[in-house]
């Protein structure tokens, strides 16, 4: 595809539509089903009540196993065939209030996103203080970040931002997370044959999350910085009081006398 006449503004949408219609390939079915199984046992354990899932597509959930009660999709742009809890709006300029959201899930949303550093603050500004982030995100240091650079055909999620999960670390130390680590997931070759990931489904079981070679990481992070407190009315300065005469006041003792 073509890119030099695209805007940076419309390009990590393309971008993002590539990835959703990759998912959708052998590759990335048997990456997403490993994404949800590490997902749900990251998530299953965490409490609260509202849940945003910012990633590929609504078509493609992963936080849906959780305890929290209400959960939604923040999506750049409207489409028919939306969930009803979806909220339109840009990663980097997220229409929430301040500390209103127990958990944010962001799927490969920083590889995406034309500004990640933004992305990251405005998941930082909607979380209340000691919600939690999980941030899953292409590995640079792995086979597939080797693909990457060795591709030909510039497509999704080939022409995507691998950042290194120790660089986002760090960004989230800026932010005032406590990260309990970056751990590491799918051993499996990058190459889009059923055969071929079948037979490197072994690696998998022989390779744990602590070796950092996987296709993508996982980091989950818990927001430490107090919440917004709201300033308090001020009342006016001089009010209107009306007192009652005193016969009044003592005509009313009288009858309750």
């Amino acid at each position: 595809m073509k890119t030099a006449n695209i805007g940076l503004k419309e390009y990590p949408l393309i971008v993002q539509k590539e990835l959703e219609f990759w998912f959708q390939s052998t590759l990335g079915r048997s990456l997403l089903a490993n994404q949800r199984t590490v997902i749900d046992n990251e998530i299953h354990r965490l409490f609260g009540f509202h849940q945003a899932e910012i990633g590929v597509s609504h078509r493609f959930p992963v936080g849906n196993s959780s305890s929290l009660g209400h959960k939604f999709y923040v999506l750049p742009s409207w489409e028919q065939d939306l969930p009803k809890n979806s909220i339109i709006s840009n990663s980097g300029e997220i229409a929430l209030d301040h500390d209103i959201v127990d958990l944010v899930i962001l799927h490969h949303t920083l590889d995406f996103s034309s500004d990640p550093h933004q992305t990251l603050r405005e998941a930082a500004r909607i979380l209340k203080s000691s919600g939690n982030l999980l941030i899953i995100g292409f590995n640079p240091y792995s086979l597939w970040g080797l693909r990457r650079l060795l591709s030909t055909r510039k497509k999704a999620p080939w022409n995507m931002r691998f950042i290194s999960g120790r660089r986002v670390e760090d960004w989230l130390n800026l932010l005032d997370f406590k990260v309990a680590g970056v751990e590491s997931h799918f051993y499996g070759l990058p190459v889009n044959q059923q055969g071929i990931i079948n037979r490197s489904a072994w690696l998998n079981n022989v390779l744990n999350e602590k070796v950092p070679l996987g296709a993508y990481y996982t980091i989950l992070a818990q927001k430490q910085s107090g919440a917004r407190i709201k300033a308090l009315p001020k009342w006016r300065d001089k009010a209107k009081v009306v007192g009652l005469p005193i016969a009044n006041r003592l005509n009313i003792k009288d009858k309750i006398k």
